[in-house]
């Protein structure tokens, strides 16, 4: 029976977090088009560096959050709900203290966001806007804890679900006050109602659902309390080599070239972004089944586990890899307009930052899943200030190209293949698997790539028909590549397995 549940709620969290997803990419899809329509291209630039900037103030939450989902999987697979309620308290406490430290200094760092634009928006405009944005994402960070206590019951559907509700609502009040208004602030504020309104649903949630979270409980051992702070400092180091990382690059483009090009850069990005986000939601929405599973089983099945979803890991890096080469260009031409392109060069090297990062998906899962913080976040950091210093360098000589290669760099001598050998040292396996699967893996791209592109070129140019019959011929003729890789694969395990 408990079983049962668990594949119940394990099919709600796949089905409603991708599908809201998509909802979610569709929305802002539609709201960056609104911006560049009833403003124009520097405020999508604009937006692009605020984010930059809050995901940087942000990463505390987030390292602290990984650790939190791995502190509740033990309690919730045995019903312990007294130690949960414990938990629970010291992780909201954590977030609150994090909330003050954070408004203060993103109150401080106004200054730099105003330095960092390189625009015609006057620096009053760029100063108020910031402050509105940046009280939006700190006020929703506050109350994530409960956003995490839910997705580790296996509940991540439900998040999904009042998140993209939400968003999905929101929207058509910010076309509106841009098509009447033309007002970047009034859009912002919009933003900041509706973080409150998810927070707000959220802790009904959890006060119904989870009332014993705030009955009186007892304090956590003096051991269990320092093990969980140790783990967040490890957390919250890895999150912040990972904004060193991922949420500089816009600032650099910005002063060494201009905040338009961070808004053409932006779409890309944009689009990298949605892609990367569908696969972190699959990945979500199995982590607390995974999480919860590997509390309880035996090593060499959680390793079986690991190597099957690290296939579904190089069959979603591979398939969208191939439908951006092929698409990416048309579809920023049909979305945004007569805006300017990136060339085909630049195009390469996102595509393999893009694969980078996300080809350690699986691992990653796995990695957390197990409570492997500590071996992580020095490694992250250097990476985090090797891209920063590469970044500067190579941004001055060769502009955006040297910006994002500087990435590549720090990514692919780092985490790239330190990240695999922790977990492959936690099941006690020979790090020569992982030189193994990205053989495997670049090869099934490359054929899927080739046999893809050759059926592309068969297709007569046109305009939205030309290119919706362009990406189903992608779509499908990568996954065809894919399916029959599965076969093989699938094949190879019942060998190994001897069945």
């Amino acid at each position: 029976m408990q079983q049962d549940r668990g594949k119940r709620l394990l099919q709600w969290n796949i089905i409603v977090s991708m599908l809201s997803q998509v909802l979610s990419l569709v929305i802002n899809l539609i709201s960056k088009r609104v911006i560049c329509l009833y403003l124009n291209v520097e405020y999508l630039g604009l937006q692009s560096l605020y984010s930059n900037f809050c995901d940087v103030l942000s990463f505390a939450y987030f390292g602290a959050g990984t650790a939190m989902l791995f502190s509740f999987y033990g309690p919730l697979a045995r019903g312990d709900r007294e130690r949960l309620a414990a938990i629970y308290k010291q992780y909201d406490s954590i977030y609150k203290k994090m909330t003050w430290t954070v408004l203060g200094i993103g109150t401080l760092t106004t200054i730099f966001a105003v330095f960092s634009v390189n625009a015609s928006i006057s620096d009053v405009e760029v100063a108020v806007t910031y402050l509105t944005f940046m009280l939006s994402v700190v006020l929703y960070n506050r109350h994530m804890v409960r956003n995490y206590f839910i997705q580790a019951d296996q509940r991540r559907y439900f998040v999904a679900a009042v998140t993209g509700g939400v968003d999905a609502s929101a929207l058509v009040i910010e076309i509106l006050l841009l098509k009447f208004f033309r007002s970047y602030e009034a859009f912002v504020i919009c933003i900041l109602v509706k973080n409150i309104l998810i927070n707000a649903i959220f802790g009904r949630y959890l006060k119904t659902r989870y009332g014993y979270l705030f009955h009186k409980s007892g304090e956590l051992e003096k051991e269990e309390a320092d093990t969980i702070r140790s783990n967040v400092s490890d957390m919250v180091m890895y999150r912040f080599g990972k904004v060193l990382i991922s949420n500089t690059d816009n600032i650099f483009i910005s002063r060494f070239i201009s905040t338009a090009m961070v808004g053409i850069y932006s779409n890309y990005q944009f689009i990298i972004a949605g892609i990367t986000s569908l696969i972190a939601a699959f990945y979500e929405a199995i982590t607390a089944r995974v999480g919860q599973m590997m509390s309880v089983s035996e090593r060499e099945n959680q390793y079986n586990g690991f190597q099957f979803y690290s296939f579904i890991n190089s069959w979603m890096a591979g398939a969208t890899i191939v439908c951006f080469y092929y698409l990416v260009q048309d579809f920023i031409k049909i979305w945004m307009g007569s805006v300017e392109l990136l060339s085909r060069d630049v195009i390469i090297v996102i595509i393999v930052n893009y694969y980078l990062e996300i080809c350690r998906s699986a691992t990653k899962m796995y990695r957390e899943s197990a409570g492997l913080f500590k071996n992580i976040k020095r490694m992250i950091l250097i990476k985090g200030g090797l891209n920063i210093f590469l970044s500067y360098i190579m941004g001055k000589i060769w502009g955006l190209w040297g910006i994002l290669f500087a990435t590549t760099i720090a990514s692919a001598v780092t985490l790239f293949w330190y990240e695999p050998l922790i977990v492959y040292k936690y099941f006690k396996k020979s790090f020569m698997n992982e030189v193994y699967y990205q053989f495997i893996t670049l090869l099934q791209m490359a054929v899927s790539l080739f046999v893809t592109g050759m059926a592309v070129r068969a297709l007569p140019d046109g305009g939205i028909l030309y290119f919706l019959l362009k990406a189903a011929v992608c779509g499908t003729v990568c996954n065809l590549c894919y399916l029959v890789f599965y076969l093989i694969f699938r094949q190879k395990m019942k060998r190994c397995s001897g069945t």
